[in-house]
């Protein structure tokens, strides 16, 4: 599946803006493994990530220092990074667990670096009406209404890639719907939902490359460790 040149662009900014050049050393695979901790549905220690990762503490805590937008709990736990404990517009569920995204692309994205299927619900920016789709890591389905739309913006120069992006990204009950409301906000562009779920696999692939992985993180299975 190609992506158009038109859109190249968002692909490229955007994982830029994810993953700037000065991004520590090892942010793929703690992105990956924060992801499918906060899957389970709890917060996360960075004790856990430390030994998820086999990292000692310092290596953990330096990553996360350079990871803007984080979401920590009064302990200190993490709650969030584009999948999260708090309850946003985009509700998230997998297997009976109610989570949420940042935005309707991390929605489309998710499933492939967890390695899970997804239930998502959520609804449309301009009218409020309901928006619904199962995601899985290689297929979108059940998607109501069909012709359900997304919001894209290029995100500004900011380390805060949530408040740059994510809240300017959104689904819509219909195409014409979509297009309506971008006429009236500068420098949105607007993509069918298929379409943002061929760039959210590009994305994840090109996020993974930039923060010095490969293809493979995507399938990425951890394994408990026992004590």
């Amino acid at each position: 599946m190609k992506i158009s040149m038109k859109h190249t662009r968002y692909l490229t900014k955007i994982a830029e803006s994810l993953t700037p050049a000065n991004q520590p050393q090892g942010f793929g695979e703690l992105f990956v493994v924060l992801l499918r901790e906060l899957a389970k549905g709890r917060p996360v220690s960075r004790t856990t990530l430390a030994k998820s990762l086999d990292w000692p503490a310092q290596q953990v805590n330096a990553v996360l220092e350079r990871t803007t937008s984080t979401e920590y709990d009064s302990d200190g736990n993490i709650v969030g990074y584009v999948l999260t404990l708090r309850e946003t517009s985009h509700i998230f569920e997998i297997d009976g667990r109610r989570l949420y995204a940042w935005c309707a692309l991390d929605t489309l994205m998710l499933p492939a670096l967890i390695g899970q299927t997804a239930r998502v619900t959520s609804h449309c920016a301009a009218t409020g009406a309901p928006v619904s789709l199962t995601v899985s890591p290689n297929e979108i389905r059940d998607i109501a209404p069909t012709d359900a739309a997304v919001s894209l913006v290029l995100p500004q120069e900011t380390a805060d890639i949530r408040r740059s992006f994510c809240c300017h990204v959104h689904f819509f009950a219909s195409a014409v719907t979509a297009k309506d409301w971008a006429s009236k906000h500068e420098g949105v562009e607007i993509v069918s939902v298929q379409d943002g779920f061929r760039l959210g696999q590009e994305l994840n692939r090109h996020l993974l490359q930039l923060a010095g992985r490969n293809d493979a993180t995507l399938n990425y299975q951890h394994t408990p460790k026992h004590k």
